[in-house]
């Protein structure tokens, strides 16, 4: 089962500077999300965190599986909501 994912790419005053739909395997690794999502905005080198919105309205960060999977339960509509900054 795949996921789709909205990814917002946010600027440095956290304004959404593009938006990007893609599908991912529901079980894949942070890894090959964090890939996937740098070949969506063409930054495939490039070095970016990935956030969240938890209950609160937060953005919070993750970088490991664990935190993936916990950050899946926040789904919306079937979509996974991605926020995207450069570094």
């Amino acid at each position: 089962m795949s996921v789709t994912v909205k990814a917002y790419l946010l600027g440095k005053d956290q304004s959404v500077k593009e938006i990007r739909r893609f599908t991912v395997e529901e079980y894949r690794t942070f890894e090959i999300l964090r890939e996937k999502t740098g070949r969506a905005f063409n930054k495939p080198q490039e070095i970016f965190s990935l956030f969240y919105k938890d209950e609160d309205g937060d953005l919070v960060a993750f970088s490991s599986d664990e935190e993936l999977v916990m950050a899946l339960t926040f789904m919306k509509d079937e979509t996974f909501r991605l926020y995207v900054k450069g570094q």
